[in-house]
């Protein structure tokens, strides 16, 4: 794993989650922040109608100017000042009838200023100015002026414009907190998983165990660790029955050859000595055997096999040439071996694992059938398959043990005949990785009037 570049999940989605949320936070902060002047600003503009409203309603019937005093001095945080002119039309020029008396010297006549809300500075100071006009049921015509200073608004403004913006600061980090326990919390089946595959031996594996409930999310990865332990067990199990197998099968063959090197050591009689050494030979032969087989059947991984499945072989080829190459074994027993394949016959699978299937079939079938006798090989195309058919002339196998026969090192019979017990186990084993069917039928009828044993073999057809 040195070269897979490694990160914080959880990190990661913290500060994914938290800068996000930091974006839209500060966001909905902004527009907060200007909706709230925005609404200050019109509270503000309602509050200056209303007070002309109210001025309207004091001055009508007002016959002399009459002037308003300071108002008393207040000390609330939110007191907002205002300004303000009432003036009534008389021969057509403007005349004052109440006023404060702070209102703000510069201010343009009245003539001149037309009705609404507008910006003006006042002594090099920005107000806010509405000017309303009304005509009252005696005919007279009324105008009033209210200002505000823009200073005195923007403050209140940004006023309560940051105390809505205290609950959103105090709500940040209590969030952010939140996001950091639930992202914690939601990990910690992963924190599980791993603690229980490093707490796991490596003689006892065993399923992931999880004391709470486990996310969909991870569900994928905890049944793929729980098929790779599963499969990892069989094959220790399997490995450990082929080792148990194995040094029980080698004991005897090497204490025989054991003996057999003893005795021709201590022969002084040259015929007896030369028979001696042919049982030893004989011996080596066999421990020969049975070792490659074993090697054969090591050399049968799973994963190899799956990546022999995507090339295709001719099986009507590598029949013919396996029959040639074990017709000499054939020759020194008398035996013959016929092969009926009319038309060439793909399979999917590698041809160097079907050469090693069909030579362990004809190898059994010529070991196990009688000297002088015929072993039969069969290649015939069907609808979506190919089948392999190998008939020898043996002594054959009751149908209540054949299905034994695929296990390793098991001889069906008294176990007198040539062999190791493995070369039907290889064939099973390739068989059963390429989905091929197998199945046992009889033989071929030999000298003494018995049957003997055939295998059939149906490989998917290419």
């Amino acid at each position: 794993m040195g070269d897979i570049r490694r990160y914080s999940l959880r990190g990661r989605l913290m500060l994914t989650l938290i800068g996000a949320m930091a974006v839209l936070w500060l966001g909905a902060a902004v527009a907060a922040f200007l909706h709230a002047l925005e609404e200050a600003d019109e509270l503000f503009d309602a509050q200056m109608v209303q007070a002309s409203e109210m001025l309207l309603g004091l001055v009508h019937g007002i016959e002399a100017e009459r002037e308003v005093g300071r108002t008393v001095e207040q000390t609330h945080p939110y007191r907002m000042p205002v300004f303000y002119q009432v003036m009534d039309l008389v021969d057509g020029r403007w005349r004052m009838l109440a006023h404060a008396t702070d209102w703000a010297e510069g201010l343009p006549p009245a003539e001149r200023l037309a009705d609404g809300f507008f910006r003006i500075e006042l002594q090099t100071v920005p107000w806010r100015i509405f000017v309303r006009s009304e005509l009252a049921g005696d005919g007279r015509r009324y105008r009033v002026v209210v200002g505000q200073r823009y200073a005195i608004r923007d403050d209140l403004g940004h006023e309560f414009a940051e105390h809505l913006l205290i609950p959103l600061a105090v709500g940040f980090p209590l969030m952010a907190l939140a996001i950091w326990w639930f992202v914690g919390r939601a990990m910690r089946p992963v924190r599980e998983a791993a603690g229980s595959v490093l707490r796991m031996p490596v003689d006892g594996l065993r399923p992931i165990d999880l004391s709470g409930p486990c996310p969909h999310e991870i569900m994928p990865l905890i049944e793929a660790i729980d098929g790779l332990t599963t499969r990892v067990t069989r094959a220790i199990e399997n490995e450990r029955r082929f080792t148990a197998d194995a040094a029980h099968e080698l004991r005897t063959p090497l204490a025989a050859l054991r003996i057999h090197a003893q005795v021709a050591a201590r022969i002084d009689d040259p015929r007896e000595r030369r028979r001696a050494h042919e049982q030893l030979m004989a011996g080596v032969e066999r421990m020969t055997h049975l070792v490659e087989q074993l090697l054969a059947l090591a050399r049968l991984d799973p994963s190899a096999l799956g990546d022999a499945l995507v090339v295709t072989s001719d099986l009507t080829d590598v029949a013919a040439t396996v029959c040639a190459e074990l017709t000499p074994l054939a020759i020194r027993r008398g035996q013959e071996i016929q092969l009926e394949a009319p038309e060439p016959a793909p399979v999917r699978m590698d041809s160097t694992w079907v050469e090693l299937l069909v030579r362990n079939l004809v190898d059994n079938a010529l070991r196990y059938g009688h000297d002088g006798g015929c072993v039969d090989l069969q290649v015939e195309k069907r609808n979506r398959s190919v089948r392999l058919t190998v008939r020898d002339d043996g002594p054959g196998v009751p149908a209540s043990e054949r299905a034994r026969l695929l296990e390793r090192f098991y001889r069906a019979g008294d176990g007198e005949q040539d062999g190791c017990g493995l070369g039907l186990s290889i064939v099973a084993r390739i068989a059963e990785s390429a989905g091929a069917g197998i199945a046992f039928v009889d033989g071929l009828v030999s000298v003494g009037g018995g049957t003997g044993l055939g295998v059939q073999v149906d490989f998917p057809a290419a």
